[in-house]
Formats: structure tokens, C-alpha cells, sequence
């Protein structure tokens, strides 16, 4: 009799023990995820392991209203890593669908900010103010120079007298005044000469 019974018991214990090594891996649906900064990109990790196989589990990646990924896996997806642009900052979500229920769906939401900060512009010098020229003085025009005007009295001559005027040129040429003063001297001495023999 209790023989029977330790028989039974062993039987129920393995049965129990086989049950429960079964549904273990069935049950331990491990999903990993992560997002950080790496340098100047935005990288997530997502890492899922021990799901109910069959190919029948769906995932989902977006990174805002961008899909990443979208597609069905077995029993382990494995790691991935997505790179985003770091000048921005990032929302990522993952939505996971085991195929063995509800209760093993996964969701989670990831924030990255900008990883690369922009450049700060320099502050700008105070321009300095510009020193005024030295002015150079503007030499006369050679037209503003009066030139001497002919009506400018002649000074006197010294010892108090004035000079006369010179005489007017009245168009006549010299040689004719000196040949008619010739030709009256001529007749003059002529006419002398005339009277002289007469009175002898």
C-alpha cells in the first residue's frame, strides 16, 4: 500500500516537474530596451528574448511618426540598434504582441534630447568708432589768383616827377616825316641860295 501511494506521488511530483519546465521558457518573455546619446546620434536598443514560438509575435518600432520596424519574430528577435539624427531630440516607442497573451505585450516609450548642442554665436566686437581724417588744406584754384589790372597807375618816377605819357600812334610811318623834313630843308636852302645870286 505504500508502495502504491510513494509510487503515485513520484509519478504526480515528475509530471508537475515536466509541466513546469515546459512553461518556463513559455513565460519568461524578456524585453529590453534603451536610448541614449552615443557621441552626437541618437541610438536605441531593443532586445527581445524567450517568447512563444511559432513566428506569430509582432513588433513595432516608431521613432515619432516614423516606423522603424514592423514585423512578426519567434521565439528571440534578438538586439537591435537604431541610429537617429542627434541635432534633434527623439521620441521612441516599442509596442510588442506575444502571441501566447496579452499579459506578455510590452510598451514602452523613449525620450532622447538633442544630443549635439548648437553652435552659440560669438559675441560681437563693440566696433570701434573711426578716427576722423586729418583734413589737408585745400590748395587755391590757380583762377582765384587777380591777375594785375593794365589800369593800375604807373608809380612815379623817382624824385617826384611823372612820367609823360607816351605819344599816341596815329598810324603815320617816321620815314615820311623824315623825308618831308628833308624836302623842306632842301627847298629852304634852296631858296637861299636863289636870293644870294640875285642880290649879286
Amino acid at each position: 500500500m505504500a508502495s502504491r501511494v510513494l509510487g503515485a506521488f513520484a509519478v504526480a511530483a515528475t509530471a508537475a516537474l515536466a509541466s513546469l519546465a515546459l512553461a518556463t521558457p513559455a513565460s519568461a518573455h524578456t524585453p529590453v530596451s534603451s536610448a541614449e546619446c552615443v557621441k552626437d546620434k541618437a541610438v536605441l536598443k531593443v532586445k527581445l528574448t524567450q517568447y512563444a514560438g511559432g513566428n506569430k509575435n509582432t513588433v513595432l518600432i516608431k521613432d515619432g511618426d516614423k516606423v522603424l520596424v514592423d514585423e512578426t519574430f519567434g521565439q528571440s528577435w534578438g538586439e537591435k540598434k537604431f541610429e537617429a539624427d542627434g541635432t534633434v531630440a527623439h521620441t521612441f516607442t516599442i509596442t510588442v504582441k506575444a502571441s501566447d497573451g496579452d499579459k506578455y505585450n510590452y510598451e514602452k516609450t523613449h525620450k532622447t534630447p538633442p544630443c549635439v548642442k548648437p553652435e552659440q554665436p560669438k559675441p560681437s566686437e563693440p566696433s570701434k568708432p573711426q578716427e576722423p581724417k586729418p583734413s589737408t588744406p585745400s590748395e587755391a584754384p590757380s583762377s582765384s589768383v587777380t591777375p594785375p589790372s593794365s589800369s593800375t597807375p604807373v608809380a612815379p618816377a623817382p624824385g617826384g616827377s611823372t612820367p609823360e605819357p607816351p605819344l599816341a600812334a596815329t598810324g603815320a610811318s617816321p620815314m615820311w616825316l623824315l623825308l618831308s623834313g628833308l624836302g623842306l630843308v632842301g627847298a629852304g636852302a634852296g631858296t637861299l641860295l636863289f636870293l644870294r645870286r640875285r642880290r649879286a
